[in-house]
């Protein structure tokens, strides 16, 4: 198990193995994860995990995305025609990327054309009235050399609270293999969203929860939807020599909003009543140019196998934000809707945000057959940013901090390896919430550091168990008593995460999870009491277990149970006030079948089966609450 473990690593190392392009009628997350901390296929998701949130951060957030392996600076995600899925890597998984990342790494995988004529459909119903159509297309153009594949969809959504956005999606992907050793692949993908209108955001006067949130019916203004558009593109390429592997990534990313809306009660009272305001933005957006070249050396020794990496990445974004019009709307109370005429707004001069970074690296691993691995990396990385804010003269700001890990596993027996890593990395803090006078504003890029360690257990060829313990240390960005958001001290999350995956037997699935997480606040506003030494937002127990059973007696048939539970947290920065634990229920069903001798495969699903009202608050001490029970089908054929 030790040596298997070890060359797995290298091959996802020197060369990404994407999945197939189409086959959506065998999209299956808890079939695909191979640990709980979190695997996206197509339209599903399991796991402690998510692109916005791991170890109680946000990769995507921190800049920890990854298309194939290869560094991506994000600015808008790409769409499910040109991604077939995204991994969360934490601990013991996150040891195979050469420059692992605190608060761990989102990877995406390319939906890529393979070598046969294949067109899926996919026909979505639910929650409520929503309608879903998508189609990816692959197409075979010189065998074995040339393939092409594209798609769009449709999606007309119709959430709990009245609110309808209309979603257009499209995508195209070309793989080209001039050599057998050789292969180059370039994507294209684009979303247009008229979406939702926004239901009014929730903010209390005091130490107090608001009284019941409307979680089915919509009470904010009908002129209050977003128009957005995001775009990605970029190619990727591999070539192989002997035992020098060169991969080469190199993307674009967009994403423009042409109008924009926040709405809120801010300073509710016990009875309801808080004052009313709606920020309208006017158009708004950024881009990003990013990339990496990662040369490679694998050289073999017996049983021991060296693997040396150099890295070269980038990014060049530019950001445009501000000029926002605030309006009062005096009184108004929770959940009571009203009709305000959509006023003639007064936008003022935009913010420039300009920041460019590059890094280079070097990375050495050892794999040793049946005794463990060790790997190390050195980084140093150049940031320069220059921030234009009207009546401000230009900001400048630049770092060029050294940055390090080091990973280690041992592997006591063909069935127990133990782990430990150290990684200090340079990572994005986000922007400035919506509702805050800077809002829209980028923060600079903190150091960061994470401390990890575990073990990962094979019970059984099928079901492993995974059990480590973390600490992540950052610089704490939220709102001050002025309503602007920015540094307010240090973080620190200390927690321990389990997972349990694979067949129990033949056909018993189960892919389980818990974190357990600490989070810890310092610094001048924690001293002067301003703030208590909890951070709102990440809770500090949340646990899952999702069981799928195929019976024997009709095959093709799946049934599937998930059960969530989530401990209370505080609620305001203060902690002066908490929201409840709340449990979850989801129930579905899947069959398998061959619809005039294609595959397919029909879904039916059923989420929050008890339909419990659950009250929640962000990070930044606003209320909503979480969906109430929702139905869903949907139809996937390949073709």
């Amino acid at each position: 198990m030790g040596s298997r473990l070890g060359y797995a690593s290298l091959a996802f190392v020197l060369l990404a193995v994407p999945p197939a392009f189409a086959q959506r009628a065998s999209d299956n997350a808890a079939a695909a994860a191979d640990d709980a901390f979190g695997t996206t296929v197509g339209n599903e998701s399991v796991g402690l995990y998510g692109l916005y949130n791991a170890r109680g951060f946000s990769p995507a957030q921190a800049g920890n995305v990854r298309i194939e392996g290869l560094y991506f600076d994000q600015q808008s995600q790409p769409n499910n025609r040109v991604v077939a899925g995204n991994t969360v890597h934490v601990g013991i998984s996150a040891q195979s990327y050469p420059f692992p990342a605190p608060t761990g790494i989102a990877d995406f995988h390319l939906r890529l054309p393979g070598e046969a004529r294949l067109t899926s459909v996919y026909l979505g119903y639910g929650p409520n009235t929503t309608k879903a159509i998508e189609v990816d297309t692959q197409v075979p153009i010189v065998a074995e050399r040339l393939s092409i594949g594209f798609g769009g969809d449709f999606t007309h959504f119709d959430a709990d609270v009245g609110v309808v956005d209309t979603t257009w999606n499209a995508a195209f992907t070309a793989r080209w293999h001039p050599a057998d050793d050789m292969e180059v692949v370039g994507f294209w993908s684009r979303m247009s969203t008229d979406c939702c209108k926004q239901q009014p955001v929730v903010f209390t006067a005091g130490a107090f929860l608001p009284p019941r949130l409307p979680n089915n019916s919509f009470w904010g203004q009908q002129w209050t939807h977003p128009r957005e558009v995001d775009s990605n593109f970029g190619m990727l390429g591999s070539v192989a020599l002997s035992d020098w592997t060169l991969r080469v990534g190199l993307f674009r990313s967009e994403g423009a909003i042409t109008e924009h809306f926040a709405d809120f009660l801010a300073d509710v009272q016990a009875n309801g009543s808080g004052r009313h305001f709606i920020i309208a933005q006017p158009p708004s957006g950024s881009g990003s140019t990013s990339g990496e070249v990662r040369l490679s050396r694998l050289v073999s020794d017996g049983p021991r196998r060296h693997l040396f990496v150099v890295s070269l990445r980038g990014r060049d974004v530019n950001r445009r934000f501000g000029g926002s019009d605030v309006l009062d709307f005096g009184t108004a109370f929770v959940g009571e809707p009203s009709t305000l005429p959509k006023p003639a707004f007064s936008f003022g001069p935009l913010s420039y945000d300009h920041a460019r970074q590059g890094t280079a690296g070097v990375a050495y691993n050892l794999f040793w057959k049946n005794i463990g691995e060790v790997g190390f990396g050195v980084q140093k990385t150049f940031y320069h940013r220059e921030l234009q804010q009207p009546t401000f003269p230009l900001a400048k700001s630049t770092a060029s901090p050294i940055l390090y890990n080091a990973t280690a596993s041992v592997f006591l027996s063909q069935s127990l390896a133990l782990y430990a890593g150290y990684t200090r990395g340079l990572e994005e803090s986000g922007t400035a919430p919506p509702s805050t006078v800077n809002r829209g504003e980028a923060m600079p890029p903190a150091i960061t550091q994470q401390i990890d360690a575990g073990f990962r257990y094979t019970i059984t060829p099928t079901l492993k168990f995974v059990a480590g313990v973390f600490q992540v240390e950052k610089p704490y960005f939220n709102i001050n008593a002025a309503n602007v958001y920015g540094a307010l001290g240090q973080v620190r999350h200390r927690g321990v995460e389990l997972s349990l995956s694979g067949d129990v037997f033949t056909r018993l699935n189960v892919v389980g999870g818990m974190t357990m997480l600490q989070p810890r606040l310092a610094g001048e506003p924690v001293a002067r009491g301003v703030v208590g030494r909890i951070p709102p937002g990440p809770r500090p127990l949340f646990s899952f277990v999702t069981l799928t059973y195929r019976p024997p007696s009709w095959d093709g048939l799946a049934f599937d149970t998930t059960f969530t539970h989530s401990s209370g947290k505080f609620a305001r920065s203060d902690n002066q006030s908490r929201v409840s634990a709340w449990n979850e229920v989801n129930f579905g069903v899947r069959y398998m079948f061959a619809l005039a001798s294609a595959p397919a495969s029909v879904r039916a699903q059923v989420t929050n089966l008890t339909n419990r009202y659950t009250l929640d608050a962000d990070s930044g001490s606003a209320f909503f609450t979480r969906n109430p029970r929702r139905f869903s089908t949907s139809l996937a054929v390949d073709f």
